[in-house]
């Protein structure tokens, strides 16, 4: 559902009520991440050469924009791959006290930094077959709520709707980034 899978949705969800945080993540693909889609389908037909935004910014705009855009892609990945080892360690800490002590929780982040980086090493096969089992495992509890969630709704409390805007933009990362990814592997013609 976002960059993150399906968890970090939490404050969308808690800020906006289950109807209202729905209704944004199916949205919000639609509204603004589509037209991002279609310009990078539209730039990697007409340009097509590996780099993605770096190559188009760079024919564009000439070599120093396009070093902007390589540093600025470069920085935002680095800040948004962080993210993931610091989720891990929160949700760790919600089962486990143990891991909030500081050194437990950098040996955990540090654990997840490293068995990506063997994971990258053995190959892209180790990685695909890796990454649709770990889809499954985080997927279960989300499509459990789902089907569970119908037999017990006197339990679920609607908060007030208010807009969650700090969710939003990490949940249109994903989608941001899926054109880029493919921009590349474009047959010349």
């Amino acid at each position: 559902m976002v960059s993150g899978g399906t968890y970090g949705t939490e404050q969308i969800i808690s800020g906006a009520g289950y109807g209202h945080g729905i209704l944004i993540l199916m949205f919000l693909p639609v509204l603004w991440c589509l037209p991002t889609a279609f310009m990078i389908g539209e730039l990697s037909s007409s340009l097509p050469c590996e780099g993605g935004y770096y190559a188009w910014v760079r024919r564009g705009l000439g070599n120093f924009w396009g070093f902007q855009e390589a540093w600025l892609s470069l920085a935002a990945s680095i800040f948004d791959m962080a993210i993931y080892p610091t989720l891990f360690v929160f949700y760790l800490k919600q089962f486990s006290p143990w891991f909030g002590t500081p050194s437990h929780g950098i040996l955990a982040g540090l654990f997840v930094v490293v068995s990506c980086a063997v994971l990258n090493l053995l190959g892209i096969r180790v990685v695909g077959i890796t990454s649709l089992w770990l889809f499954f495992c985080l997927s279960a509890p989300f499509a459990a709520v789902v089907v569970l969630a119908p037999l017990r709704p006197a339990r679920c409390r609607m908060s007030t709707p208010r807009l969650p805007l700090r969710g939003l933009g990490w949940s249109a990362e994903c989608w941001l980034r899926c054109g880029t990814i493919w921009a590349g592997t474009t047959p010349r013609r």
